[in-house]
């Protein structure tokens, strides 16, 4: 009886042992506190901290498939039936200093044509302090003026040379008066493809071309911008007014004008007409125009028309509505007279934009 009462408390110690020493493992295998990532509002919405960081960072973009029908606005072509899909995605990283928000921002983008015609490439990239931006961008040219109307095809008249490499300075806010003096490179080989090449082309020289603009906005979309920049290899300006009028909550309108000098040049190779960056489209002058009508919570009217002095003329109508708040559908259809170096008759196509937005 001893020998078992001394065998069944020598298996309780062991059990209690084996226990405690199990209770410890588990305590001591447990994971250090999670750091959660903290929401940053000091920018607006969609920023977080970048953990272990006084940085904050948003990271958006969108989805889009454009189908597009009938003529090319662009060159009259009879495509048919064409399909577009484009995968945006940017990063928008910020913090404050002592020489106020230090802001770092890139844009990627992968668009396909067809299964033969796609590509990914650096749509964006520069550093901005201070008033100060240095890096690779859509040109001033176009960004200052906010581009032209809430139109798919909106450049059917060219109204900027493509994205550059860029240094530049602006004082002020968007709200008030600001003013902007740069440096930009060109746009290396960009072909507008509207007239044959080596006069179609854009490049940067030696020494960058220099641009500035006046803006004034008494609200976010009401107001009047002016931008002009020298083309140091076409040796010309250029130069384009934006004024914009909202009437109400509901609709507003916008008028652009744009004027180059020495279009008709011959300093190309071979006499050929040598492109002003900063005069795309074709003749000396050239104007847009368009509005926007909120008919509802959801749904958008949008028209644009543009003509150039050489002779031809665009025009667009579309209706952008939201199916949910980051869904929508904007089908647009496009006529386009051409004349002068584009060439005679009319186009007449459509495109449908289905794009959700993140």
């Amino acid at each position: 009886m001893a020998i078992r009462t001394l065998l069944l408390c020598s298996t309780a110690a062991l059990m209690i042992s084996t226990g405690a020493r199990a209770a410890d493992a588990i305590v001591a295998a447990e994971p250090e506190p999670m750091e959660y990532v903290r929401v940053c509002d000091a920018f607006g919405k969609g920023y977080f901290y970048i953990p272990g960081t006084e940085t904050c960072l948003k990271i958006g973009g969108y989805l889009r498939f454009d189908s597009n029908y009938g003529e090319s606005p662009y060159s009259g072509e009879n495509n048919g039936w064409d399909a577009f899909t484009r995968g945006n995605i940017t990063f928008d990283a910020r913090s404050n200093t002592e020489y106020g928000t230090l802001r770092s921002f890139i844009d990627l983008r992968s668009d396909a044509n067809n299964v033969n015609d796609t590509r990914t490439y650096l749509n964006g990239a520069y550093i901005e302090i201070a008033g100060f931006r240095a890096g690779y961008a859509d040109s001033r040219f176009d960004t200052w003026l906010n581009s032209a109307g809430n139109i798919i095809n909106d450049d059917v008249i060219d109204y900027t040379g493509d994205r550059t490499n860029q240094v530049s300075y602006v004082y002020g806010e968007d709200v008030g008066f600001s003013a902007l003096l740069g440096l930009e490179e060109g746009a290396g080989s960009y072909d507008t493809g509207f007239t044959p090449v080596p006069s179609a082309s854009y490049r940067g020289d030696d020494f960058p071309h220099v641009i500035g603009g006046l803006r004034y906005y008494k609200e976010e979309g009401m107001g009047i911008a002016f931008i002009g920049g020298y083309d140091t290899e076409a040796e010309a300006l250029g130069g384009k007014l934006r004024v914009d009028v909202k009437f109400n909550d509901t609709f507003g309108i916008f008028v652009m004008g744009g004027y180059q000098s020495d279009w008709d040049n011959d300093k190309g190779p071979g006499g050929t007409r040598k492109r002003n960056y900063y005069g795309p489209w074709d003749g000396d002058w050239a104007l847009w125009g368009g509005f926007s009508a909120q008919m509802t919570d959801k749904a958008s009217l949008n028209g644009q028309a543009a003509y150039e002095e050489d002779g031809t003329f665009a025009a667009a109508l579309n209706v952008e509505y939201m199916v949910t708040s980051m869904l929508k559908v904007q089908p647009e259809i496009n006529y386009t007279e051409f004349g002068g170096l584009r060439g005679n008759g009319s186009a007449v196509g459509g495109t449908v934009r289905l794009q959700r937005n993140f």
